[in-house]
Formats: structure tokens, sequence, C-alpha cells
């Protein structure tokens, strides 16, 4: 295992589940599987899987968890008085706590200019098994890696601070280490689940998310990679995005040992500090806030996707304006749980969404076919001060708040809701539905 700036790590061998100490480089980048194109995931995934919770900080990446700390990576550095750029916002640091036993860092903010909102954080309970969306700043893919003609991955390409995003399933066990905490890891799979991806140089600190209750929480800190390797007899060390190491030799301290190229891919991979491990401590020297979600007005949430400069003009962050051309208001994008960066009208998974336009259908309920409409909503102490009334009309003409209502608690900021009509089809020819979104002046 390899990480930014120190030679330290541990090594996982994925064939014999055993870890050995192993020297190393630098690590961090996303690097996808599916294609080398440096521009692939530089803009956000649109499912509010963790990239708008996503600050600069130098050449590296920090998560916003309370009003006033971001936490990132230990290994990576930094000094008092260096700023967190969060979506165009400077955010200047004053102090920070090293967690104890691990790599991770908490910063602390100016309390003049605290953040507007801040990440959820994972308790822990949905992080093993879980698909992840991961975040970092750094390497492409590089040139491809061949051992006897059989391709095995990719060497690193040349750092180049952009963000992207990819995704991997973590695995159903955590790794702790002695010293450094405990970690959850993703292996490097081919075939993989869509945008899988490993990381590189430059990618510590960014974070790796997880959905828990119908919500992105923070589950891990980019730490490490396994690494370094070299094509035998004697080539030179390298560090690379591998989905089978078997039949090259990995480095344990100033040894090379052969690992046998067997039928089944052996895949290397990328590990992350495990935050839920940490919640004790943090809870204690950091803040309360991190079992709680933040109260968030459409100005806060704003902060998370437009810069000053945007929020200063009216006719991007308004609203009832429509930046990213898809025809859904800002505000409704606020209050349905969507990316208003992001030009994807997409409509909500009936029964199990968590986002997205609602979804009208005609259902037949105790024996009658009646109008329904499902949509996501946020609860009361949100902090969103909204109103979600739906409405029925025969004509189009006059419209009726009517109908039952069913509601599926997700978290405490998102419900999900179903309302049917209180007439069957048999009654009237025709039926309409809306929702309408209202904001509390």
């Amino acid at each position: 295992m390899v990480r930014d700036s120190k030679v330290t790590g541990f090594w996982k061998i994925a064939l014999w589940s055993a870890l050995a100490l192993a020297g190393g480089g630098k690590a961090g980048a996303v690097i996808f599987l599916e294609t080398g194109d440096p521009q692939h995931h530089t803009n956000t995934p649109g499912d509010n899987s963790g990239w708008q919770f996503e600050g600069k900080f130098n050449d590296f990446l920090g998560v916003p968890i309370t009003p006033n700390h971001f936490i990132t990576a230990q290994h990576i550095g930094g000094n008092v008085g260096d700023v967190l750029n969060f979506h165009g916002d400077a955010y200047t640091t004053f102090a920070f706590q090293d967690i104890p036993g691990t790599d991770l860092r908490a910063w602390e903010v100016l309390n003049s200019k605290p953040f507007p909102t801040y990440c959820p954080v994972s308790s822990g309970s949905s992080d093993l098994g879980a698909t992840a969306a991961v975040f970092g700043r750094g390497t492409p893919r590089g040139t491809l890696v061949e051992v006897a003609g059989e391709a095995k991955g990719w060497y690193w390409g040349t750092p180049d601070h952009v963000e992207r995003w990819g995704r991997n399933q973590v695995a159903n066990t955590p790794v702790s280490i002695s010293g450094l905490g405990q970690f959850l890891y993703c292996d490097f799979d081919n075939p993989g689940i869509a945008d899988e991806c490993h990381l590189s140089v430059g990618d510590s600190g960014g974070g790796m998310f997880v959905l828990e209750n119908g919500l992105w929480r923070l589950a891990g800190i980019n730490y490490a990679v396994d690494g370094p390797f070299r094509i035998p007899p004697a080539g030179p060390g390298f560090l690379g995005a591998l989905y089978d190491y078997g039949g090259l030799e990995y480095q344990d301290g100033a040894n090379w040992i052969s690992v046998p190229d067997e039928p089944q891919n052996l895949p290397s991979a990328f590990y992350c500090s495990r935050v839920s491990a940490s919640l004790p401590w943090i809870r204690t020297h950091v803040g309360l806030q991190v079992d709680s979600l933040a109260s968030e007005s459409f100005t806060a949430w704003e902060k998370l996707y437009f810069t000053p400069a945007e929020m200063g003009a009216p006719t991007t962050s308004g609203p009832l304006e429509d930046p990213d051309l898809d025809g859904v208001t800002n505000l409704m994008e606020f209050a349905l749980n969507l990316d208003p960066t992001f030009g994807e009208p997409v409509v909500m998974t009936p029964g199990t969404g968590v986002r997205g336009l609602p979804i009208c259908r005609l259902e037949n309920l105790a024996g009658a076919d009646r109008l329904t409409i499902e949509f996501v909503r946020q609860t009361a102490g949100s902090g969103g001060g909204l109103t979600y009334p739906v409405e029925y009309s025969s004509d189009l003409s006059v419209w009726e708040a009517v109908g039952t209502e069913s509601v599926t608690v997700l978290n405490s900021r998102w419900e999900r809701v179903k309302r049917s009509d209180s007439l069957s089809t048999t009654n009237t020819a025709k039926r309409f539905v809306r929702l309408r979104v209202s904001q509390a002046e």
C-alpha cells in the first residue's frame, strides 16, 4: 500500500487474505476500468452522491462535517491558515486535531465564516458491501501494463489535479492496522460495476460515500493503494491500477515477492480510513453535529452547487431559474433532491426512489383504478421551509386537495410520499394531478 507524501503502509494480497508491510510512493486519483479519457467524470454525477460536499484543500480534497470543521487525511499535510476552497468560496483554517490511531485529521475554520451546510456522516451500518461513490484529484489512466502479452491494468498517468468521481464495491470486511485504524477497501475488478474505479496519486483526502437510509453519507477518506509492483525479472518498480497482479512481483520491505499467475484475476485495491470507527472521538472532540443532519435552507443548499459569483447572479441561482436547462427550476431541484447543475430530469423510481421528478400512474387500489402520484419531499424539520400540496382536477380548471396519503420516512431530511385520488376513473372520464411546491418567505 502506498499513500501521498509518505512511504509507509500495508498490503492486502487478496488471494491469501494476508497483510504485510510494504514500501511505496504516493497515493491517490480516480482511474477508470472502462475508459482512459482524461475528461471522463470530471463533472458532477448528478445524483447528490457526494460531489457537492467536496472542497479543494491545497492539491487535495476535504469534506465539511460540522459548521466549523472539515475532515481529510493527515498525511497530505497543510498549515494553519490554509483555506478550503468550497465551490469557489474560501474558508480559512485556524486549528486542527489529528484523530488518534488513524490517518484522519479534522481542520477547524474561522467561527466568523462557518460552512453554510455540511455533509452527513455514515453510522457504519451500511458501509460494508455497499456500492460507494469515490472522489479524488490526480492522475488519469496511463499506458497499459502487460505481462507476457497479457493485459493487467494501467500505469498511473501524469498528475493533473482534476477532480473526478467513480464507483466501486466496498469489501464485506474492513481491514484494521495497529496505529492506523480501520479501513474500508475496494478491489479493482474486471469485469466490475458501472463506473468501476481505482485511485492514484492526488486522491488522498477525498471522500468515499455510501447510501444509508436514502441519503449519501461520508463513510471513508481516501488513504492508500496497493503497490509498488514490478514485472519480472527485475523490472523497475511502478505504481498502477491493476485488475490482475498475477504474474508480477510486489515489494515487501527490501524484498520482491513473486505472485503466481492464477486463472482468476487478482485485483489490487484502494483503502479509505473508516470514519464511523472514529465517531466516538469525533463526537467528543469535534462536535455532536455529526450525529444529525444540518438544517438546510434554500440559500445554504445553493452554496453546495454555485460559486459566490453565480450566487450573485439571480438568472443563475434564483429559485425559478433553470441553469442546467433540464426544464426543472432550482426550487424544484431543491424540493425533489436533485442537482441544479446536472441537466437530467430524472423521474423517481416508484417504491424505492430517493430523488427525482414525481411519477404519476393509474393503479388498481381496492378494486378501483385511481390516479396516484409519488414523490420525495423534505421533512418538516429539514430547514427547507417548503410545502408540497397535491391537487386533482377533472377539467384543468378547478383543482382540489383531495385523496389519501401514505408516507415512508427515509431519514430526518427526506420522506417518500404517495397520494391516491379520491375518485376512481370509473366515476370520471378524465383525471389530472399536479404537485405544487411553495417556499416560505
